[in-house]
């Protein structure tokens, strides 16, 4: 920041006016102001506040933080999209493969590495070569099952016993669940992101046993019912979900192949406090608040350096046993294969069950 010399009171009037045009431009200071989070909603949003939002108005009581939930990484997209030309949001948090999208779309503003030094511990899969925004979380596919289920699932194998017949749900493409799940039998089958045939063979035949495609209300709620048995899920959520269901969901981290849900921290291009929305994304990215987010819903951390507790890290894959079994996915170059992705599992999948 720059040090000016007053004069005068003329000269405070200026600088007030200066001030204000800054912040109006996108700058503004970086130890107060306003901010407006757009992110998940739900249990997202109440332990994202819990557990790094609130710690932060703690320690930055001059910068107020406005959370304004949307129900998907496209939604989000959609809604800055809308206001592009007068933002209202300062920080999204939203999945790497829309926030790509974002990025191509100068959407969003690279960081100040001198504002968000944080930036330089995240794990290198976690990080924008353009300088855009890093990963905020890691979370990773797993399986939840009830007590019907026996015994405990260990691998993506399990989807296709007979014994859970129509009792099984997969969350189709474009959702990326199932892209998820199609990847990881297609890697194991030795496929590749250009050509994703295997998966898409391995996920035919699992189709007749699929009871549907597009849970409603959801696989959390339809297998800790009892309606379902065996799905598919992020580990975050089913983790939380599972905490809460006395016994009747449980999570099973599979001894296979997985991967990495990524959900990156972006600064909005002409965000109406850009300097303090840049605080809170260092802040967001800090060992500390890395840690404590961990401890509260099992996204592993991004920060290599962030410590939580060692029964949470367990409960991620990001713990070292597991760590192993992560696959790098280029998400931006998967991101421009979605609509014929979403095609392949209309035709050669959905059809088949």
């Amino acid at each position: 920041m720059k040090t000016y010399k007053i004069v005068s009171a003329l000269g405070i009037v200026a600088l007030s006016l200066t001030a204000c045009g800054s912040s109006k431009s996108g700058g503004g200071s970086p130890t107060e102001g306003t901010i407006t989070i757009q992110g998940y909603s739900g249990i997202f949003q109440d332990n994202y506040t819990a557990a790094v939002i609130k710690p932060f108005e703690v320690k930055y009581p001059k910068i107020k933080v406005k959370y304004q939930a949307v129900k998907s990484s496209a939604d989000n997209l959609a809604a800055l999209r809308a206001s592009k030309n007068n933002p209202k949001t300062d920080v999204s948090i939203m999945d790497v493969s829309v926030s790509d999208t974002g990025n191509k779309s100068a959407l969003f503003a690279k960081l100040d590495p001198k504002l968000v030094p944080n930036a330089a511990d995240i794990d290198p899969r976690g990080k924008n070569a353009d300088g855009y925004g890093p990963a905020v979380t890691f979370d990773s596919l797993v399986l939840i099952y009830n007590d019907a289920v026996n015994p405990a699932p260990t691998t993506w194998d399990d989807l296709w016993n007979p014994k859970y017949k129509g009792k099984v749900i997969v969350t189709a493409a474009p959702d990326i669940q199932g892209t998820s799940l199609m990847l990881i039998e297609n890697a194991k089958a030795g496929g590749t992101l250009d050509d994703v045939s295997k998966g898409v063979a391995r996920l035919k035949t699992l189709a007749p046993s699929v009871q549907t495609f597009a849970p409603q209300p959801d696989q959390y709620t339809l297998v800790q019912a009892g309606q379902a048995d065996i799905a598919i899920a992020w580990n975050a959520r089913a983790q939380t979900y599972a905490a809460k269901s006395n016994g009747k969901l449980k999570v099973a981290i599979p001894d296979d192949k997985t991967i990495f849900q990524i959900n990156t921290i972006n600064l909005v291009k002409d965000a109406p406090d850009s300097a303090a929305a840049q605080t809170f994304i260092n802040y967001a990215l800090s060992p500390d608040a890395q840690a404590k987010f961990t401890n509260t819903m099992f996204y592993a951390p991004t920060n290599t350096k962030a410590k939580p507790s060692t029964d949470a890290l367990a409960r991620t894959s990001a713990d070292p046993a597991k760590l192993k079994n992560v696959l790098n996915v280029d998400w931006a170059k998967a991101a421009t294969h979605r609509d014929d992705w979403t095609q392949l599992w209309r035709r050669d999948i959905i059809s088949g069950s």
